[in-house]
C-alpha cells in the first residue's frame, strides 16, 4: 500500500463549510505521495487544498477533467528537481477540496486558482494547464494578467473536438461504475499513442472524481472567445501528434491566431496523456520556456 504524503499545514483549516464536504466515494481518490507542503485557499464557500514543493520560480499546474494533482506528479517531480517551485491546487469536489458544484462557471474555477496563487505566493507565475486545465489556465490569463507571466498548454483543445468514437471512450473511462478492464481499454484508446505502453497507474482509473468531472463539464458552457486567446503574454503549447481527444489542429490554430507570442512544440507519437507517456520530454519543454522567460 502506498504511503500517503506527510502534510505540513501552512494555513488555517476551513470552518464554515464542513457541510460541503464531497461524498465519501469521490473523496477516496488517488492522492499525492512524497514531501508536499499544504495550504488552504478559501473564498466564500470554497476551500481548495493547495500542494506546494520545491524552490525557485513558481509554476502552477492544473489537471485534466475529473482529475487531481496526482495525475501530474511524474511531471511535477521532474520540475521540482530542476529547481522550480510547483503549486498544485486540488479542484473542487476532489479529495478534500470543497465548494459549490452546481451552477459553476469557468470564471468561478478561474477565481479558485487565482485565490490559490494569492495564498501560495510567488506571483507572477507560469500557469500550466493539462487537457481541461488548459481552459482554466487561459481564462486565468485573461482575467488576472497581474498574476501571470506565462502560460503553458499541454494537450489543449476547445475548437476542434474529438470524434464521436473518442467521445464515447471518454465517457467509458469516466464511468467508475464500469469494470476496470473496460475503462482501461477506453483510456488506452483515447489517451495514448499507438506505440505507448502505459501502466495501470497511468490510466488513472482511481484518480477520477465524478463530482468534479460533472461540475467541470457544465462549466465549459461559456463562449469560446472568453478564454481561447489565453491573455496577451508568452505562451507555450505542447501538443502530441497522436492526440485524438485534443487534435493537433487546436494547437496549430492557436499558433496561427497569435504567431508572435505563441510557441508550438509538437511530439510525434504522443497522445492526450503525454504527461504520463513522456513526462521527461514535457518537462524539458517547460524548463526551456521558463528559462527563456527569465532572461
Amino acid at each position: 500500500m502506498r504511503k500517503f504524503l506527510r502534510l505540513v499545514v501552512t494555513a488555517t483549516a476551513l470552518l464554515e463549510i464542513a457541510a460541503l464536504q464531497p461524498a465519501l466515494s469521490d473523496g477516496q481518490v488517488r492522492q499525492l505521495v512524497g514531501e508536499w507542503k499544504l495550504a488552504y485557499a478559501t473564498s466564500g464557500q470554497t476551500n481548495l487544498r493547495v500542494f506546494t514543493a520545491g524552490d525557485g520560480p513558481t509554476l502552477v499546474m492544473l489537471p485534466g477533467r475529473g482529475l487531481g494533482p496526482s495525475s501530474l506528479e511524474p511531471l511535477a517531480q521532474r520540475l521540482v528537481a530542476a529547481g522550480f517551485r510547483v503549486v498544485l491546487p486540488e479542484p473542487r469536489g476532489y479529495g478534500e477540496s470543497v465548494g459549490p458544484l452546481v451552477g459553476v462557471t469557468l470564471r468561478d474555477l478561474t477565481a479558485d486558482i487565482a485565490r490559490s496563487i494569492e495564498v501560495a505566493g510567488g506571483a507572477p507565475v507560469v500557469v500550466a494547464g493539462h487537457a481541461y486545465g488548459n481552459r482554466v489556465a487561459r481564462m486565468l490569463a485573461q482575467e488576472r494578467a497581474d498574476l501571470i507571466r506565462g502560460v503553458v498548454l499541454i494537450a489543449a483543445g476547445g475548437k476542434f473536438p474529438p470524434t464521436a468514437e473518442v467521445a464515447e471512450d471518454l465517457k467509458t473511462w469516466l464511468n467508475r461504475s464500469l469494470p476496470e478492464n473496460r475503462r482501461a481499454a477506453a483510456a488506452k484508446a483515447a489517451f495514448f499513442g499507438p506505440q505507448s505502453d502505459p501502466t495501470n497507474e497511468d490510466f488513472m482509473l482511481d484518480g477520477i472524481s465524478a463530482d468534479t468531472s460533472k461540475m467541470q463539464a457544465a462549466a465549459t458552457a461559456g463562449p469560446l472567445e472568453s478564454w481561447w486567446p489565453g491573455g496577451r503574454g508568452p505562451m507555450l503549447i505542447i501538443q502530441g501528434l497522436a492526440d485524438v481527444v485534443a487534435p493537433p489542429e487546436n494547437g496549430r490554430s492557436l499558433k496561427a491566431d497569435y504567431p508572435e507570442r505563441v510557441n508550438l512544440v509538437e511530439f510525434a507519437g504522443l497522445g492526450h496523456f503525454m504527461t504520463r507517456e513522456r513526462p521527461d520530454l514535457i518537462a524539458e519543454a517547460i524548463i526551456a520556456f521558463m528559462q527563456k522567460l527569465a532572461r
